[in-house]
Order: structure tokens, then sequence, then C-alpha cells
């Protein structure tokens, strides 16, 4: 029997600006001898890589960089290359190596292809973005071809590669609701879970074991009355609840089963919640670019103002509702700025 690995991480809790993104990443793989998770890594060595080259390079091999999100993206500040140079790379190399994939050639074919959809205010349906941003193109059919060779010889598949988004209405409804910011996440976790516990949690029917891998949500320890919640009708089963871990089986109907743990730095031990990690953060980034493309034509359009663009973050979002003051009108922060 196989064993299917599902990764999720999110990108975006924290700003004052822009959607929280949460990625979904979905691998096949035969299990290993000794149990446990593979390491993918290890597997996918002859196509991927935990650190890529200088200046937006591939590694000397000419493999793809999957790791932690905050470790790829470069400084705004980079003069020579998009900044987003590694993080596209991986995830449109990824989207190739889905079943029919192909690379996409514009953000709205990304977005399309993940699930987005960016249509609660008109800062984010400006004209589509093409793709790749920072890489050649050819380089970039090269590296997708180097990665779907070592998925083949190493008996992996890539099923699935999805990202939630949570815009800001949607993130202060919940806090509103709930009282509890953390509750962001877990709503947008949900969706994961169920789409997940949906499609693969049935071994009679997908001749595989079901793993779902997220990284830890703040400090908190347990989650079994959440993932039953979740999941109406399961029962999850406690495993262990640590400090740096919590494992569990979600038992189902008609035998559903899934395993369930949730890892401090899980980007770090497991590629599926890279490349999740990854994927948020790339849809994030190409969303506040729309963010920043629109105002920045409204703010000289109507006051002839130019306005520094924004990545969203608390500090540097204030000082960018302060420099768009004279273009903002009420509904649009209302629309656009989140609840602490």
């Amino acid at each position: 029997m196989d064993l299917i690995i599902a990764g999720i991480d999110e990108a975006g809790y924290g700003p004052l600006l822009g959607p929280m993104c949460v990625g979904l990443s979905v691998f096949r793989c035969p299990c290993p001898d000794a149990g446990g998770s593979p390491d993918l890594w290890s597997l996918l060595s002859d196509g991927v890589c935990r650190e890529p080259g200088r200046g937006g390079a591939t590694d000397r091999r000419g493999r793809i960089a999957i790791a932690d999100s905050k470790q790829l993206k470069l400084s705004n500040g980079a003069k020579t290359v998009d900044p987003l140079v590694h993080l596209e790379r991986g995830v449109l190399a990824s989207v190739r190596a889905l079943p029919d994939g192909e690379l996409p050639a514009t953000d709205d074919a990304l977005f399309a292809t993940l699930g987005v959809h960016l249509d609660w205010h008109p800062c984010y349906q400006t004209h589509a973005r093409r793709l790749p941003l920072g890489s050649d193109a050819g380089q970039l059919a090269i590296a997708s071809a180097q990665l779907a060779q070592a998925l083949s010889r190493a008996g992996v598949s890539l099923l699935d590669l999805r990202c939630e988004v949570l815009s800001e209405p949607e993130f202060n409804q919940v806090i509103k609701g709930s009282g509890n910011k953390a509750h962001t996440t877990l709503d947008t976790l949900s969706r994961h879970v169920d789409h997940l516990w949906k499609h693969w949690s049935d071994p009679a029917k997908t001749n595989a074991k079901l793993g779902i891998v997220c990284d830890r949500l703040g400090g908190r320890a347990e989650y079994g009355d959440i993932l039953e919640a979740m999941v109406p009708g399961s029962r999850a089963e406690i495993l262990e609840e640590g400090d740096t871990r919590s494992r569990y089986v979600l038992h189902g109907a008609g035998g559903r089963r899934a395993g369930v743990s949730f890892l401090v730095e899980a980007e770090n031990a497991h590629l599926p919640v890279a490349l999740a990690s990854m994927t948020a953060k790339l849809v994030r980034e190409l969303a506040m670019r729309r963010f920043n493309d629109y105002w920045s034509r409204r703010a000289l359009d109507l006051a002839g103002l130019v306005l520094k663009p924004t990545a969203g973050y608390s500090q540097d979002g204030r000082r960018w509702l302060q420099d768009a003051a004279q273009v903002l009108e009420p509904k649009d922060r209302e629309t656009l700025v989140r609840l602490a």
C-alpha cells in the first residue's frame, strides 16, 4: 500500500494589509519499508534541493529549490533578479508536474490551477501578469522536465497543489465571530482537511494511507477536538501531544482514516509542507503586486501622488495607509484593512 502525504502551511497571517493564504501539496509515494514518512528531499534529490544557487540561479546541478518560503524569497531590494524567482520556479515546475499540468503563462492561469479567486475588491482584479517573472522560460522548462524525471524515477507523483485564500473581509469576519485571531488559520485549514478527507481518506479506493502534516499553530498542543469539528462524525485518536509535535489518527465511517501531525517548523522537516509554504507565499506576493499596481495608478491619476509599494506588514502597512489617505474611500479601508 502506498502513502499519500499532504503538507499544509500558511503565508500572511500577521500583516495589516493583503490576504492570508494557506497552501496545500499532495504527493503519492511508496511506503518506506521501516514505516514512517519518507524523506522526499532524498527520494527526489536528482531534481530538487534545499538551497538554490546565487543570484536567482538553480544549484550547480540545475535542481529546483524546495524549502521554507522565508528562505527562498529574496529581498525586495534585489536589483538584478526578481525577488520571487526561487518561489515561482519551484511552484511553476510543480504545477507542470501535476496530472495534465502545464506551465501557466500568466498569474491568472496559475490562480485558476490553484483554485484561487481574488474577487472581493477591484485592486486584485487588475490585468493578468505574464509569467515567469524572474526565470528564463526555456530554463524553467528544462528544470520542470528534470523535476518530472526525478518524480518518475522515485515512483512519486504530485497529485494536487492548491491554495485557499482568506480575504481581508473574511479574515475580519472570523475574528469578529470568534474573538480569536488564531481561528483565521483554522478556518482555511479546515477547508484543506475537508478536501483531503473527501478525496483520499478511503484506503479501499486509493490503496494508500493518508498522512497530513501541518505547521504548528502558535503554541497550541491539543488539536483532537478541532479535527473532529473539521470532519463531522469522525473520531480523533491521540497518539502524541508534546512541545514540538502533536499526532493523531482521524477515524471516520466506512474505514476512512487519516494520520494528522502538527509540527514545529514542519516546513523544514517535510518537503510537502515546504512546497505548500512556497505556494502560499507566491500567491500572496502576486496578489500584493496587483494591490500595489492598482493603488499606485489610482494615486497618480487622482492626486498626482507617487505611492511607495507595501508588503502589507504592520509598520509599513500603517505607513502606506497614511501615504494613501487621499485616495482611500471609507469602504476601501473597511474592505482592505485587517483587524489586529
